[in-house]
C-alpha cells in the first residue's frame, strides 16, 4: 500500500518558483514518495486528467499555491482561466474540494485570499478554508509551521530528519552499551586470563568508541547549522573517551561513564530547523 500523499496544485504561470522551492522544502521533510509535483511525478504521454484523479484519490491533503495572478489568470482569448471547466488548475481544485481530505490555500507573493464572490461556484468552498501565508522573508519558518500541520494530516510521527536522528541516537547508545558490556567482561576476567581475550576486547572497544565518535560528529554536524556549548561538549567528551582507552591500557570505568554520557546527553540535543 502506497502512502498517503501532499498534492501540490499551482499555475506555472503564477507561482512556478514558489512551488518549486515548496517541492524542495516538502520533499526533505517528508520523503519524495509522499509528494506529487507534476514536473516530476507525471510521466511523458501520460493521461493528464487521470493521472490528477488518481493522485487526489491517493493524497490526505492538497496545498492549492495561490499567487498574484492565480485569481484572474487570463488564456489567449482574454477568458479568465478559472471560468473554463476544463483548466487544470479548477479541476484539481475542484475533484480536491469533493473529497474528505484537507484542501489548504497557501497565500505567496504577498497575495490575498479570495473571496467566495471572486470564484466560479464550483470553487466557493475554497474560500472557507483557511489559509498559510508562505512569506519569502522567513520561508523556511512558515515551511516549519506547514509541515507541521501536514505531519498531522497525513498521520506522520516524525520527519525524514527526525528519523535519522533517532537511529542515529539509537546506534551511539548501542555502541556504547557494548563499550560498558566489554567493561564489565574484563573485570569478569582478569588481567592475564587469556591474552588473546584481552586483545580482542581491547581492540573491539576501541572501535566501537572511534565509531561513535565519529557518529556522534557527523550527526551534531547534521543537525545544527552551528556546534552549539552542548554539542562541542559531547564531542569533546566522546574524543576524550577515546583517547583514554587508546593510552590507559585497559578498559577503565571513566571511558564507560563518558560513553554512557555522551549517549544520554545527545538527547537533550535539539536539531536546528
Amino acid at each position: 500500500m502506497s502512502p498517503k500523499r501532499i498534492f501540490i496544485s499551482y499555475r506555472r504561470s503564477d507561482s512556478s518558483g514558489h512551488a518549486g522551492r515548496l517541492y524542495d522544502y516538502l520533499k526533505n521533510y517528508f520523503g519524495t514518495q509522499r509528494i506529487f509535483f507534476d514536473v516530476d511525478t507525471i510521466e511523458v504521454g501520460a493521461n493528464f486528467e487521470q493521472k490528477i484523479t488518481t493522485e487526489l484519490d491517493n493524497s490526505d491533503a492538497v496545498l492549492v499555491l495561490i499567487g498574484n495572478q492565480w485569481l484572474d489568470c487570463r488564456d489567449a482569448e482574454g477568458n479568465r482561466r478559472l471560468d473554463d471547466p476544463r483548466d487544470y488548475v479548477r479541476l484539481e481544485v475542484t475533484t480536491a474540494l469533493g473529497k474528505n481530505i484537507t484542501v489548504i490555500p497557501i497565500l505567496l507573493q504577498g497575495s490575498q485570499m479570495p473571496s467566495g464572490n471572486a470564484l466560479p461556484d464550483a470553487l466557493r468552498d475554497l474560500s472557507m478554508r483557511n489559509a498559510i501565508r508562505l512569506n519569502d522573508d522567513h520561508w523556511n519558518s512558515d515551511c516549519n509551521l506547514l509541515a507541521g500541520i501536514l505531519k498531522n494530516a497525513l498521520n506522520v510521527s516524525r520527519s525524514l530528519k527526525e528519523q535519522k536522528i533517532r537511529r542515529y541516537r539509537l546506534i551511539v547508545f548501542a555502541l556504547s552499551a557494548l563499550v560498558t558490556l566489554l567493561a564489565l567482561l574484563s573485570q569478569l576476567f582478569p588481567s592475564g586470563y587469556s591474552s588473546l581475550f584481552d586483545l580482542v576486547t581491547k581492540l573491539s572497544a576501541i572501535l566501537f568508541v572511534t565509531i561513535n565518535v565519529a557518529l556522534i560528529t557527523h550527526l551534531l554536524g547534521n543537525i545544527k547549522k552551528e556546534l552549539d556549548r552542548l554539542s562541542w561538549l559531547i564531542i569533546s567528551i566522546a574524543v576524550l573517551a577515546s583517547v583514554l582507552l587508546a593510552l590507559g591500557g585497559g578498559l577503565s570505568i571513566w571511558v564507560v561513564l563518558a560513553m554512557m554520557l555522551v549517549a544520554g546527553l545527545l538527547n537533550f540535543v535539539e536539531p536546528d530547523e
